[in-house]
């Protein structure tokens, strides 16, 4: 005689009742942390690759101001006015998550408020790519 088969949505609320291991909390945790692009702002934005692109394929792309990334351009001014009095400031790296969620709006276009998505560690690392 076969075991009665079971559906896997019927066993979702026993599946809910074990107690989650530590690791698995954290990364639960971890992801409501993360702060994602809207989906009806992801469909109007192409990602353009910014970092990592050489030079003149940023000129040539008209992304540049006064020959400097315009990225670049508005990561140093940022620094200027806030990092300057940050001892080791290029040597403490910034938070991973924040820098590449800072490099992903960059590149989808989304305005970027370095002061309020980011912090300064995380804007000297993001100039360090």
């Amino acid at each position: 005689m076969q075991p009665p088969v079971v559906n896997m949505t019927d066993c979702s609320f026993f599946l809910r009742s074990f107690k989650q291991s530590k690791a698995a909390v954290r990364l639960k945790e971890d992801m409501k942390k993360i702060v994602a692009v809207p989906l009806n702002e992801q469909k109007d934005f192409t990602y353009q690759k910014l970092f990592g692109v050489s030079l003149q394929e940023l000129q040539r792309q008209g992304l540049t101001e006064n020959g400097i990334p315009a990225v670049v351009w508005s990561i140093v001014e940022y620094l200027t006015q806030h990092g300057l009095t940050q001892e080791g400031l290029f040597r403490v790296n910034g938070n991973v998550k924040v820098v590449e969620q800072l490099r992903l709006k960059f590149e989808s276009g989304v305005p970027v408020e370095l002061g309020k998505d980011g912090d300064v560690c995380s804007a000297a690392s993001l100039l360090k790519l």
